[in-house]
């Protein structure tokens, strides 16, 4: 009589799964945007808080930007309170600054890298990685050298236009909790806005296109010099922040060579 086999299989491993987290997979599988869209929300809403939070002591602030207006001073930057003369003498233009102020970054930006990710996809992961980074060390920034803005300094001759021209007030309601009053340095309105310009002005061909993405960051600065809410010095800041968001990113890719995303590095590297 044959022997039957008293070995059992071992039961299959069960996978478990969440069905939030399965459902968030399927999404992403049908439409891989929405990785990029919840990247950007969360990177959002920590760099809000966190913005809100590092908050600098008052005094410490206000002594920080007369040091930043005696250096402008001496070097020959501070020429704010010509470009804003010069604005109040135009309110119609001084009211539309003060709009596109408020609200042109957070339109131009976010179409700025969805163009980005449809059109220009190689180059998106890289321009994304930096501009993250940036804001990071923007936020280290505002945490060691907060600076009064130029709209809260009394005595030299700084006007506030968003208040006096538009009736817009930063320090009550619920525009008080999403800015920091002492963020002045490094101004990321222009930060971005030079990232934009540059990184579009080398990936686009026609040269009307390139001009029109060169001219935004020129207008950032108009507009947040003229309406006193940054020093000239503070887009400097800008600048070299987000210049050092892509240089930390691309040291990055050099210590774990297998992020490295060189095929993106090599197409702004062929624009420039």
């Amino acid at each position: 009589m044959p022997r039957t086999s008293t070995t059992s299989q071992a039961p299959a491993s069960r996978r478990v799964t969440v069905p939030g987290l399965e459902a968030w997979r399927a999404a992403q599988a049908r439409r891989p945007w929405l990785r990029e869209v919840a990247i950007f929300g969360i990177a959002l809403v920590v760099y809000q808080v966190s913005r809100m939070l590092v908050i600098g002591e008052p005094s410490t602030a206000f002594q920080n930007a007369a040091g930043l207006i005696d250096f402008e001073k001496s070097s020959g930057l501070f020429v704010e309170l010509s470009i804003q003369q010069w604005l109040l003498n135009h309110l119609a233009l001084t009211s539309a600054l003060n709009k596109f102020y408020m609200v042109g970054h957070w339109i131009i930006t976010p179409l700025f890298f969805v163009w980005l990710y449809r059109r220009r996809r190689r180059v998106y992961p890289y321009v994304r990685n930096a501009f993250l980074a940036a804001n990071a060390i923007a936020l280290a920034v505002f945490v060691v050298f907060p600076v009064a803005p130029p709209r809260l300094i009394d005595g030299d001759g700084f006007v506030d236009t968003l208040s006096g021209v538009s009736n817009i007030d930063l320090h009550g309601g619920v525009l008080s909790g999403l800015f920091n009053p002492h963020a002045a340095v490094p101004s990321m309105h222009f930060g971005y806005a030079f990232m934009i310009g540059v990184v579009a002005a080398l990936l686009l061909q026609h040269w009307a296109l390139r001009l029109l993405a060169l001219s935004y960051p020129a207008l950032v600065v108009l507009t947040i010099t003229g309406t006193a809410n940054h020093y000239v010095f503070d887009s400097l800041a800008g600048g070299t922040v987000i210049a050092a968001g892509f240089v930390a990113v691309q040291a990055w890719q050099y210590v774990w060579p297998a992020l490295r995303s060189t095929p993106a590095a090599a197409a702004l590297r062929r624009g420039a």
